[in-house]
């Protein structure tokens, strides 16, 4: 690093490659890249980057980790739900309601799961809604 104050964007930039090449890296060498970006954040010349800068360099280390497994019996359940209705079989017009089923069960599983894991099923249904979509279309 250098004498020379950097901006918000040159921070990004080194945070978005370390995020890169930082994958599986052992503790001590995320801890230290941590400190160096941290130090890299005081020195972003306007305050409300230097602030967006300091916290995003406190987030490395949960960043590089990636979420935590999702564990719920909600998130099993819509995974369930999820493979059934990407791989099922039929004509469009008996896999829609399918699909369509399927959608409407990982929402509600969605409610019923853990605030951490909720999101994550919830967007499980994103990709069904483009097959639904898809097979619409090419039924005619």
């Amino acid at each position: 690093m250098n004498d020379n104050p950097a901006g918000y964007e040159a921070f990004q930039a080194e945070m978005r490659r370390l995020l890169s090449d930082l994958k599986g890296a052992a503790p001590e060498v995320v801890e230290a890249e941590t400190r160096r970006l941290q130090a890299m954040a005081e020195q972003v010349q306007d305050e409300r980057g230097r602030e967006r800068a300091r916290f995003r360099a406190a987030e490395l280390p949960r960043l590089l980790a990636g979420p935590a497994p999702a564990t719920s019996e909600q998130f099993r359940q819509a995974q369930i739900l999820f493979a059934e209705a990407i791989e099922g079989d039929g004509t469009a017009q008996t896999r829609i309601p399918e699909i369509e089923r399927a959608i409407e069960q990982i929402g509600l599983l969605s409610t019923q799961a853990p605030h951490r894991e909720a999101g994550a099923i919830r967007r499980m249904s994103s990709p069904l809604i483009r097959l639904v979509d898809h097979l619409r279309t090419t039924a005619g």
